[in-house]
């Protein structure tokens, strides 16, 4: 378990030495973090739109639910295994510059779901990357890790 964090704690730092907020970039946080929640809204009423409209064409997305790689295989996974959405809420946002072209969005997440018939953790920590390609922000990565209770190392529920 110490390796573990011990490792964790390195890739933050490692994280940390490459990446930066965003300074006077809020045109681009304010535009990321919108399709960001385009996509999650898109996802709690079952509509692919925003996914064609939005996904980059070899993104990835790791959830529990396994790895799946290509905007045509996540819309047909979520076509084919919809999740019942209740509700969700977004929180705690930071938008990380990696390039003019490439930017890490983090934030937390609360979502009321159930995904083939199973309840999925209800507080997560999210990741996605964004590229800009022909002047458009593209999600490119999607993951999402559910929260340890500190006190039991188990997820959240």
């Amino acid at each position: 378990m110490k390796a573990r964090i011990l490792a964790f704690a390195a890739l933050v730092c490692l994280f940390g030495s490459f990446s930066s907020p965003l300074l006077g970039g809020d045109d681009v946080k304010s535009t990321v973090t919108a399709i960001e929640k385009s996509l999650w809204e898109a996802w709690k009423n079952r509509q692919t739109q925003a996914f064609e409209q939005h996904l980059a064409p070899n993104t990835v997305s790791v959830t529990p639910h396994g790895i799946v790689t290509g905007k045509e295989a996540v819309i047909k996974e979520m076509s084919a295994n919809p999740c019942d959405v209740r509700n969700f809420s977004l929180s705690d946002w930071q938008v990380h510059e990696i390039s003019s072209e490439t930017v890490i969005v983090t934030y937390k997440a609360k979502q009321d779901a159930t995904c083939r018939g199973n309840k999925i953790p209800t507080d997560v920590m999210s990741t996605s990357v964004y590229v800009k390609r022909d002047g458009k922000w593209m999600a490119a990565s999607y993951q999402e890790t559910p929260m340890m209770d500190a006190s039991t190392g188990q997820a959240e529920e």
